[in-house]
């Protein structure tokens, strides 16, 4: 793992312990303040605060777990962040299912004979509230974390909840009709819509949905890789707040080195352009064409079929559909027969850069090494006795 992506992981673990304990303290500043001014509506609002402490703390352990590896869990445990904004995501719809009750299907609010202290003291809760929710929201979408926004837009539930005992007790003081109620509707439905984005975004990583963004940009980079002709198979999963990338591509060079060379280049870039990549794997086969290749090794006569590899003059060069319609046929040189030394390997070099898959040659007796490193590369060696 990089720095950059422990740094990133520490920092959410960060944001939700200080989401916890600072929900922890304003639920008991509340809980007190109710008990001392006689505010059930407060009271109420401090034990709802209460079981938002429990969601904040789900969601931490959740992140403090999803790093563990093991031979059962190789990839981590990153889905428990899914699982914890769902049901943070629940949290949240309970959340707003506790402020439509309270005030259309409870028994009556109950509110203290001076009610300006209450409402100075809720506001200055209400302030630190929304500080830290802007802050936490942002920098949730700055590490990309469906757990930290959950959590983040949980505490919209906290707000709705202070602004309707806010409202609830100035509305109480001036008997004002009906402003408690268009401001519970208002609340709700910014809730409501907080906790559908949380569920969606929760529920599409644990079935696994594609991510037709991310999916797009790892297409467009791997195949501004040069020596990549093809992807067979991509497959990008997400997990949490990262993503798995499992890669299946048709490369041109035929060099292993260089082939490397090519894949670590690609990876490299994937990383660097997009961090929430966790990892990366990419299998390769080379490029081969839609025809079978046919290469006869020619005596200088360009008729008899050489019987020694090495020293060949020509070569011949058949292009088969299905090994039945001959597509193609021409003669060229071997470019490897005024070479001093290594002739067997520069011809071999040039029958792999042609995509041979069978040989054809005269009567021989080929080194059993030479024979093993032909079908490591799975090229046919078929030997005749005809002329041509």
């Amino acid at each position: 793992m990089t720095t950059s992506r422990k740094q990133g992981r520490d920092e959410k673990k960060s944001w939700l312990l200080a989401s916890t304990f600072l929900n922890a303290a304003l639920a008991a500043a509340k809980l007190a303040w109710g008990w001392a001014m006689g505010s059930t509506l407060l009271i109420a609002d401090g034990i709802h605060s209460t079981s938002d402490v429990f969601g904040a703390l789900l969601i931490f352990l959740a992140l403090f777990f999803a790093n563990h590896r093991s031979e059962r869990f190789p990839n981590g445990l990153h889905k428990l962040e899914d699982m914890a904004a769902v049901l943070g995501g629940l949290g949240i719809l309970y959340a707003g299912y506790e402020i439509i009750h309270s005030v259309f299907f409870a028994a009556g609010i109950r509110t203290p004979g001076n009610v300006w202290p209450t409402v100075a003291f809720i506001l200055v809760l209400l302030l630190i509230q929304a500080l830290f929710y802007f802050f936490e929201l942002r920098a949730a979408r700055r590490l990309d974390s469906p757990g930290v926004k959950a959590d983040a837009i949980n505490w919209l539930g906290d707000i709705g909840s202070g602004l309707i005992v806010v409202i609830g007790l100035v509305a109480h003081q001036y008997r004002i009709p009906y402003a408690q109620e268009v401001a519970v509707v208002f609340i709700v439905l910014m809730i409501f819509k907080g906790a559908f984005d949380v569920l969606k975004e929760g529920l599409l990583s644990l079935l696994d949905a594609a991510d037709t963004e991310i999916y797009d940009k790892v297409r467009t980079i791997v195949m501004s890789e040069p020596d990549i002709t093809g992807i067979k198979r991509l497959y990008v999963r997400k997990s949490g707040s990262v993503y798995f990338a499992d890669i299946e591509v048709k490369v041109a060079e035929l060099n292993t080195v260089k082939a490397h060379h090519s894949i670590d280049e690609v990876v490299q870039r994937l990383h660097a352009e997009l961090p929430s990549l966790e990892s990366v794997t990419i299998h390769y086969e080379p490029d081969h064409p839609p025809y079978l290749t046919v290469v006869r090794l020619l005596e200088a006569d360009k008729r008899t079929l050489s019987r020694e590899f090495g020293r060949v003059d020509w070569l011949e060069i058949e292009h088969w559909k299905d090994d039945k319609e001959l597509l193609g046929r021409k003669i060229v040189r071997n470019p490897a027969r005024k070479a001093k030394k290594g002739k067997s390997f520069r011809l071999l070099a040039t029958l792999l850069s042609l995509h041979t898959d069978r040989i054809v040659m005269g009567p021989t007796k080929l080194d059993e090494n030479v024979r093993e490193l032909f079908d490591a590369l799975d090229i046919d060696i078929v030997t005749e006795t005809s002329e041509q």
